[in-house]
């Protein structure tokens, strides 16, 4: 019974806790995430006669007043339709809140659907305008191609026309009027002359459009961010696909099943024309191209001339980080300006786009006292605009007062004080004294005599033993090897591959080829090279398909080393492939008795 009634108690106890924490749900803060209020439609493109669905999020906040837009050009078929949910993710809590709509066209045209509103935080938060098109089931709409199957993908890209180091989205986009069970990309477009970022964090929801009089559920499989890296026309090559079809089963008997047939798709290539930056770039312009943003700090405003100044500079926005050069500090002649220091480089996805990140620190020290002015500046290139723009981060107020300049003095004093202590007290008088003892004919005497030799004849045997260990055969301790460093290597890519960092993947699995290649016939690295690779196999007896696949893995990595590719399944598949290649020539060798000569 006394257990019993702890039992009780303890559940009546936990009961009490669950309740509190679900009331003191709404009280705690929600995630550091910022509060947005979205709309968001499954359909671009509607046919008439036919229905969609338009919702209302707010996120990280609590709501109220929730104003509708006016849907003229729709008939109201349900709603408002609300909806709460909330997530606690290692303690940071958020929480949504939404209203939808279905919505059914009145005539055919282009209309716009306005912005709604909402209270949230003591601020009045809008959504952005929607734009509806609605066409005829039998009319298609303009500059739209008429697939005219039941299924495709196509290569989407964001703009196709850009400026070298601008951000472009590229989006595979599957169009289908049929189920889909999922998908395989086969073939990875050649990004060459691009540096490419799979992007995770975008909208996967299904849309509707009409291409070429028919209605296609929409969806967008995969993203990919582009920063051109040269300019001139670059061709993006198609990718292929396997799709995977659900099919219905026979449903004659008590159970049926569900079919899949898998379809293969060939996207189109797509063409895209870098364009060069305009020549009147400012003399402090440090390559940025997009849009950013420019923040600094001073970290004290009243030093001595003893005293350095960290001036930090954090650059954020939606180009290539990579080519962003620390913006120049303009200072005068009494300022000793050291060489910038980067703190911190990193690319963030954020709601779709992948932005940017660079912390620079200089050092200056200044020279002279007096009242001084610092005004960090950072100029960019804005292709919107296309001009060249300069953010001013404010200006910063130092005093200087002078000190005592010790990091010159101090120097000088250290090198007199060294001196100083060399000098030591001259003794005035002094007392010779005569040894009487004889060292000669002593066992220390002839130790010391004999040392000589001994160590003469060390050297003579000591020489013998490191000429024995020299006439090994290295280039036989390195064939028996190679298998054993190529493995190692490959174990580090593995590694890599684990932590996402594809460009030391790929260059680890690129030198454990090569150099299992070079240790196996014995030439340096230097004398190994795309032309003469094959060779080289061939030289090995390595069979015709395997030395093909060995090139198309060398070649792959040299790929995505250009392009900077992201893409967890390729690297996956090379890091497999490099191990079957090792092993196969491995194999064939034992068999030809090669690799035991």
């Amino acid at each position: 019974m006394p257990v019993l009634h702890f039992v009780l108690k303890f559940i009546n106890a936990s009961r009490i806790i669950i309740s509190l924490a679900i009331l003191l749900l709404p009280l705690m803060p929600m995630a550091q995430n910022s509060v947005t209020f979205e709309a968001f439609s499954d359909a671009k493109q509607v046919l008439m006669n036919n229905y969609f669905e338009v919702s209302f999020t707010l996120k990280n906040a609590n709501g109220t007043d929730f104003t509708a837009p006016d849907f003229k050009g729709f008939q109201i078929l349900a709603g408002p339709n609300s909806s709460t949910s909330m997530q606690i993710i290692n303690g940071n809590v958020s929480r949504e809140m939404g209203y939808s709509y279905t919505l059914q066209p009145t005539a055919v045209g282009k209309f716009t659907i306005g912005s709604a509103s909402i209270k949230a935080n003591g601020q009045k938060l809008t959504s952005q305008p929607i734009v509806i098109e609605v066409v005829n089931g039998n009319t298609a709409p303009k500059n739209s191609t008429n697939a005219g199957g039941e299924i495709f993908v196509k290569l989407e890209p964001s703009k196709k026309e850009t400026y070298v180091g601008e951000q472009i989205a590229l989006d595979f986009k599957l169009y289908t009027t049929v189920s889909i069970d999922g998908y395989d990309i086969m073939e990875e477009p050649d990004y060459r002359g691009f540096y490419a970022q799979e992007m995770r964090r975008f909208s996967t929801s299904a849309q509707r459009e009409v291409i070429g009089g028919k209605q296609y559920t929409t969806k967008v499989l995969r993203r990919i961010a582009l920063f051109p890296q040269q300019a001139g026309q670059l061709t993006i090559s198609p990718a292929k696909f396997q799709l995977a079809v659900l099919e219905e089963g026979d449903r004659t008997g008590f159970f049926f099943s569900r079919n899949i047939k898998p379809v293969f798709y060939t996207t189109q290539p797509v063409d895209i024309q870098v364009k060069t930056l305009p020549a009147n770039a400012p003399e402090d312009f440090s390559g940025a191209v997009g849009k950013y943003e420019f923040q600094a700090s001073v970290n004290r405003n009243m030093v001595t001339t003893d005293d350095a100044v960290s001036v930090m500079m954090l650059i954020t926005g939606t180009g290539d980080v990579k080519r962003v050069q620390p913006p120049p500090l303009l200072l005068s002649d009494s300022f000793e300006i050291y060489a910038p220091k980067i703190i911190e480089e990193q690319m963030i996805e954020n709601q779709g786009i992948i932005t940017g990140k660079k912390v620079v620190e200089y050092l200056i020290l200044p020279k002279f006292a007096g009242e001084y002015t610092i005004n960090p500046s950072f100029t960019y290139f804005d292709p919107t605009v296309s001009q060249y723009l300069s953010i001013s981060a404010g200006k910063y107020p130092i005093k200087v007062r002078q000190g005592t300049d010790k990091h010159t003095s101090n120097r000088e004093e250290l090198k007199l004080k060294g001196k100083s202590n060399d000098i030591q007290f001259i003794k005035t008088r002094s007392v010779l004294t005569k040894n009487s003892q004889s060292i000669v004919g002593t066992g220390i005497f002839w130790a010391l005599s004999s040392l000589p030799v001994v160590a003469f004849i060390g050297l003579f045997f000591y020489k013998r033993i490191t000429n024995k260990q020299a006439e090994i055969d290295i280039s036989l301790r390195k064939r028996k090897l190679a298998n054993k460093e190529a493995q190692k290597r490959l174990e580090t890519a593995k590694q890599h591959m684990e932590s996402n960092n594809n460009r030391a993947f790929y260059d680890e699995v690129s030198k454990a080829l090569l150099g299992y290649v070079c240790d196996k016939i014995n030439i340096p690295l230097s004398q190994l090279s795309k032309e003469n690779v094959k060779v080289q196999l061939q030289a090995l007896s390595v069979a015709p398909l395997l030395a093909e696949d060995f090139i198309k893995t060398i070649q792959t990595c040299e790929m995505a080393l250009f392009a900077g590719m992201e893409n967890s399944a390729a690297m996956i598949n090379t890091y497999d492939k490099a191990v079957a290649i090792i092993a196969g020539i491995e194999e064939g060798l034992e068999i030809k008795g090669v690799a035991r000569k």
